[in-house]
């Protein structure tokens, strides 16, 4: 069903996230429930344009209801003006308080330790953000962006089985712009948004963001953590801070050293010992937790 022509609220004209996304299909969204669920093929319809890349630039056509796609080609990413039922990490919900709500096929796909891809996304994230915008964004592990001690984004990883091939799809919810009325209090007492401006529109925050991990993942799988560790050390938010972290096996405190080569936070004990821990909450002494609900 066609519902008429778009209003160009993204910035489509000059969106460039490079090559790698040119062979797929762009799913541009008015309202989403997830725009990962959308790509995975989950979810109801939703308005927007199909949008593809002819050579020259992306090209939109008119406004439409979109099903989720059966088969998502390589490439593909979906972004929406509204998510409505966005995931935090372990089922957790996303407040939607406006901003980039964006998902991405992530290709091409790692053998092993798709949480170190996680927790390495999310610095890739905060470093392309933080460029952009000239504002100092970090990284709270394993995948949380954070401003001014206050919770900026968020991204969850999905990986998938789908027939014989498997399907890795990263998400990103940052908050940009004014918070809309509806933002409950409690929210805008733990969040932060970017602010708006010219450097700071959804299309040009998510061309920074896939360019940056499109063009260092390949990099990244083949050395590591080697070439991303001053990086990572420059915007770790928990770095030398005292922290509480609450594991599938009960609660554990200590202070946050970094991680290991497999993106697990390392945890140092009282009497000096190191911890691995894989998974987990982890929140700075005396700080809450950002805008996702339980």
């Amino acid at each position: 069903m066609n519902t008429g022509p778009a209003r160009d609220w993204f910035g489509l004209p000059g969106f460039d996230p490079g090559p790698r996304r040119r062979g797929g299909f762009l799913y541009l969204l008015d309202e989403v429930g997830s725009t990962s669920d959308f790509l995975l093929g989950r979810g109801n319809p939703a308005p927007g344009r199909l949008c593809r890349w002819d050579g020259w630039g992306w090209h939109g056509g008119d406004r439409q209801i979109i099903n989720p796609p059966e088969h998502v080609r390589e490439g593909s990413l979906a972004i929406a003006r509204r998510q409505t039922s966005g995931r935090g990490r372990q089922g957790r919900r996303w407040f939607n308080a406006g901003g980039l709500a964006m998902s991405w096929v992530v290709s091409p796909l790692p053998r092993h330790q798709v949480s170190r891809l996680a927790v390495w996304t999310g610095l890739m994230t905060a470093d392309a953000v933080g460029r952009l915008s000239g504002r100092p964004v970090r990284l709270k592990w394993p995948n949380d962006l954070y401003l001014e001690d206050r919770k900026l984004g968020g991204m969850i990883l999905d990986l998938v089985q789908r027939g014989p091939d498997r399907l890795l799809v990263a998400g990103l919810g940052l908050n940009v712009g004014p918070w809309p009325s509806e933002t409950p209090a409690e929210v805008r007492a733990v969040a932060i948004s970017l602010g708006s401006g010219p450097a700071t529109t959804p299309a040009m925050l998510a061309q920074h963001v896939l360019r940056s991990c499109d063009e260092q993942l390949p990099r990244f799988l083949d050395e590591g953590w080697g070439p991303y560790r001053d990086l990572y050390a420059a915007l770790d938010h928990l770095r030398d801070r005292n922290v509480v972290l609450s594991a599938p096996g009960g609660t554990l405190s200590g202070r946050a050293r970094g991680i290991d080569d497999s993106g697990a936070l390392l945890l140092e004990a009282e009497d000096g010992s190191l911890q691995t821990v894989l998974a987990g909450d982890v929140h700075v002494a005396g700080f809450g937790d950002g805008q996702e609900e339980s």
